[in-house]
């Protein structure tokens, strides 16, 4: 991915090189930073005035009540605060509308002396593009206190040498920690505070999600004898560690993800930092949200929607908590005067008292203007006053009529702002006026309840949604280290098939994919392809392979791709021997004992005919091969593998099949999707 440029959209700091939206999974895109807040002072206090400040740089200033609401072209925005027994709750929802889409931000803060303080910023955008951390995070991270499990969470690079290994060690092992550890380390001799600046460069996307590190060779070398091995950190390169890492386990080990030194040279430092933000948002969005927070969040919820109905205290506090049945039927009772639904025709409305003496028609606020009515107007029929009601308080008694008999004259304001209203609503009586509106009262009070049925019904979806992608995780990593221990006894089962008495005559033997360490992420594809040229050719770009190791969580797509270069090696082998003699489909239909299959369902010969009609599309697939296939030196690539479906990403293998001609096979492609019709 090319370096980020930035062009001036007001509110946000624009990314255009956003992916495709049918490829975006928003994981690696979305910033979403949770923080536990263990400072003593007024913490709130300090994040309110930090939020505030924030906005009034971005020029969406807002007043100092609650809630404060502002709706402009360009954004809109809501700060509000919430009492829940104890607790505060303030919460921010900004959404910014410009040339790259709409960025919506939200910036929550729960300070519950009982049940914990919490921090939580999330940024999205609608075009899938990567969410900047927000400039706010690191001020917050700077003047409040919040830990990561044991650990302090800071906005910076620490350079650990062999005296503070300890340290880092009980940072790493430390259960309470949910953030990732981004590791790199100095080679022997360098300079450490050098290093540590190259790490500071490529971690500034890692701010309220993870923790920066630097080993020097010391640390490093106790590093990799304390874990082992395979929790080693090349110098050079970038490893993250997820939390609780397994020492002396090569399985575990495939959990925290490594940048080669290799991509890390060839890009550039702003797709670096993107590359680093990616991996680091990815292991923000695995991490299951606070309780507390989930709940604050749908009190606002709710409380949005009462406001934006107006409805009473009384009714809201009769909406149910999560877990709670609502009532079928919801009596409104009275509230304040606000606006009628009618936008097209806004009204200037003058207030006037009401003909029965009764309370005002009261009415429900929307987006625009419209007319305000407080009380209709006194009508000829209604007397200028009568008498208190028994065990109501008395009144003064009302001036002499100077013209008894008369009825007193309406102003000229009051009677056109009457005529008007009763036009508007097609009627000369007052009275029909006044149940329409509350008729319109009684639907939006039906619109308010359902629509916090709504929200409790979206709330439960988003705990079973929650559960399942828990569920999803626990049964690939189970898939994972199934297909290692398969392989573990295919390497065993090939091993005894070609061994030998130890005084016959040794006879060399060609490599075979077995006979290779399995490359565990989709980096080490290229190289482990090399030694494979007898049937199998890569001659595509190592670099789009590379890519897809920050998508590939569990290494499965990593896995299935090495089982179909695997098949695609035996078929090649298979047709060489003569113990086959169809094409790859036959062949995998019917896989002879010995040789490595692929299922059939994840193998496609061509494309869709309205793909292969389309040149650009064709043009795509169009990939290279030696001059012996092609004297051109490309061939179109119809056929492919299937490798996974990570998010929309759904990686795949291209490949040619020459076994007729120079007995090979051409791999042209391993990358994300390629484009289709309708794409």
């Amino acid at each position: 991915m090319d370096e980020a440029q930035t062009v001036p959209v007001r509110g946000r700091r624009a990314d255009t090189t956003a992916v495709d939206p049918s490829a975006v999974d928003h994981r690696y895109y979305d910033f979403r930073s949770q923080l536990r807040v263990v400072d003593t002072g007024d913490w709130l206090a300090t994040f309110e005035q930090i939020t505030r400040d924030w906005l009034e740089e971005k020029g969406y200033g807002v007043s100092g009540g609650y809630p404060s609401v502002r709706k402009e072209e360009a954004f809109d925005l809501r700060l509000d605060r919430i009492p829940l027994g104890a607790a505060f709750a303030i919460r921010l929802t900004l959404a910014e509308r410009g040339d790259q889409g709409e960025w919506r931000t939200e910036l929550l803060a729960l300070a519950d002396p009982d049940a914990g303080s919490w921090i939580s910023a999330t940024v999205r955008n609608s075009e899938g593009r990567f969410a900047n951390r927000p400039r706010v995070v690191p001020r917050l991270l700077e003047r409040i206190e919040v830990l990561d499990g044991r650990s302090e969470l800071v906005d910076d690079t620490w350079a650990v040498q062999i005296q503070h290994l300890q340290e880092f060690l009980h940072v790493l092992g430390d259960r309470g920690r949910r953030a990732p550890v981004f590791v790199t380390a100095a080679p022997p001799g360098a300079d450490l505070e050098k290093v540590r600046r190259w790490m500071s460069e490529r971690s500034q996307e890692l701010a309220g999600l993870a923790h920066s590190y630097v080993l020097d060779a010391s640390a490093n070398a106790a590093l990799m004898q304390g874990l082992g091995p395979f929790m080693g950190v090349r110098p050079g390169t970038i490893r993250s560690f997820a939390p609780r890492p397994v020492a002396h386990d090569p399985t575990d080990a495939l959990r925290h993800r490594v940048i080669g030194a290799a991509r890390l040279q060839d890009s550039s430092l702003g797709a670096t930092r993107a590359l680093v933000g990616r991996i680091a948002r990815f292991e923000a969005a695995t991490i299951v949200e606070p309780l507390e927070l989930r709940e604050v969040r749908r009190a606002f919820d709710r409380k949005a929607v009462d406001d934006r109905y107006r409805r009473s205290p009384a009714q809201r506090d009769s909406t149910p908590r999560q877990g709670q049945e609502r009532p079928p039927v919801w009596t409104p009772i009275p509230k304040g005067p606000s606006s009628l639904v009618r936008p097209e025709r806004p009204l200037p409305v003058t207030p006037t008292s009401s003909p029965a003496g009764g309370p005002s028609p009261e009415v429900v606020e929307v987006p625009t203007p419209a007319p305000v009515i407080e009380s209709p107007p006194p009508s000829p029929r209604t007397p200028a006053h009568r008498a208190p009601t028994p065990g109501s308080p008395a009144t003064p008694s009302p001036e002499p009529d100077p013209h008894p008999g008369e009825i007193a004259p309406v102003p000229d304001g009051v009677r056109e702002s009457v005529d008007t209203l009763l036009a508007f609503f097609g009627t000369d009586s007052v009275d029909d006026v006044i149940t329409e509106v509350r008729m319109m009262r009684a639907l939006l009070d039906e619109a308010a309840e359902d629509t916090q049925r709504l929200l409790v019904q979206r709330d439960k979806h988003a705990d079973v949604a929650l559960e399942l992608e828990l569920t999803v995780d626990d049964l690939e990593r189970e898939l994972s280290n199934e297909i290692n221990r398969r392989r573990t006894a295919e390497q065993n089962a090939r091993t005894l098939t070609i061994y030998r008495e130890p005084t016959a005559e040794p006879d060399a033997q060609p490599v075979h994919p077995l006979d290779l360490e399995q490359p565990e992420q989709f980096t080490d594809i290229p190289e482990a392809l090399d030694s494979l040229e007898r049937f199998v050719v890569f001659t595509g770009k190592r670099s789009v392979i590379e890519e897809l190791d920050e998508y590939d969580l569990n290494h499965l797509g990593a896995k299935r791709c090495w089982e179909g270069i695997t098949a695609l090696f035996d078929y090649a082998r298979a047709r060489a021997d003569g113990v086959h003699d169809g094409n790859l489909h036959t062949y995998l239909m019917s896989t002879p004992e010995g040789y490595a299959g692929f299922p059939t369902s994840q193998y496609a010969p061509v494309e869709s005919e309205t793909t292969m009609g389309r040149r650009d599309l064709a043009a795509q697939r169009r990939l290279p091969v030696p001059a012996e296939v092609d004297p051109g030196g490309y061939v179109t690539m119809w056929a492919h593998l299937k490798l996974k479906q990570i998010g929309r990403i759904s990686p795949r293998l291209h490949f040619h099949d020459d076994v007729a001609g120079t007995g090979k096979i051409y791999v042209g492609y391993i990358g994300r999707h390629l484009g289709i019709s309708g794409s």
